[in-house]
């Protein structure tokens, strides 16, 4: 099929030529790399296709906006959608056209990190689950960790357990819903936006209602509060 004459407009090359592309609406996508938009309506029912883009080597025609990327002047639209040949003159889009850039927008500010945030500590060899105010970083946690952190996952609040290397020949062991930790724990949690350290969301009340404890010499798993009376009783005996 014959092609129809368009006009080219590169700003990276800085470069306005006429060339001859086939009329269908593919062949325009197949110029741009991805089915184009009309940018801007010209005399005679010319009309400049572009893609979208949002930075980088630009042009602006008979004054509009910066339209960031190459563009192209086909013809009005014919039969099955298909368009004719560009009527403007070549030399009327040279005094049209003017070079310019857009820049890459800067990443937003980034907030300050909280000064403190809310953790739990687990430690079955005490029967603690407990919360516990500590700074906003990582040496913080390994301090209320009692050691450096060696290991991590994401629970399913989102927040993260922190555990160290422990010998397992202590086995003070805890559980949760089924999975089993050995020695002290500590759980923060974790801003996905900023990466920042955060209170934990998981509650305290949830995990005492939740959480397990088997001791050294322990035969069976027991919850917190039974934990806690035995830890009362002996006190008291």
């Amino acid at each position: 099929m014959r092609g129809i004459r368009a006009i080219s407009i590169d700003p990276t090359a800085r470069s306005i030529t006429a060339i001859e592309v086939g009329p269908q609406t593919c062949s325009f996508g197949d110029f741009f790399g991805e089915k184009p938009a009309v940018a801007a309506k010209l005399p005679k029912g010319d009309v400049l296709l572009t893609a979208v883009r949002e930075h980088g080597e630009a042009f602006t025609i008979g004054g509009s906006r910066p339209i960031v990327g190459p563009g192209l002047i086909v013809g009005r639209r014919i039969e099955w959608g298909d368009r004719a040949s560009a009527r403007i003159a070549l030399a009327d889009v040279v005094t049209m056209i003017r070079w310019t850039s857009v820049d890459k927008p800067p990443p937003p500010a980034q907030p300050p990190p909280p000064a403190s945030v809310r953790a739990i500590v687990i430690d079955p060899k005490l029967g603690i689950i407990q919360e516990e105010v500590i700074a906003a970083h990582m040496p913080a946690a390994d301090r209320l960790l009692g050691r450096p952190h060696d290991w991590h996952i994401r629970l399913p609040s989102s927040d993260y357990l922190l555990s160290g290397k422990t010998d397992r020949a202590c086995d003070w062991w805890w559980r949760y819903d089924g999975a089993k930790f050995i020695g002290r724990c500590v759980i923060v949690g974790h801003d996905h936006k900023t990466d920042y350290f955060a209170d934990a969301r998981v509650g305290v009340e949830h995990l005492r209602k939740r959480i397990e404890f088997r001791g050294a010499d322990d035969q069976f798993w027991v919850g917190y509060s039974d934990r806690q009376a035995m830890e009362v009783s002996k006190a008291e005996g």
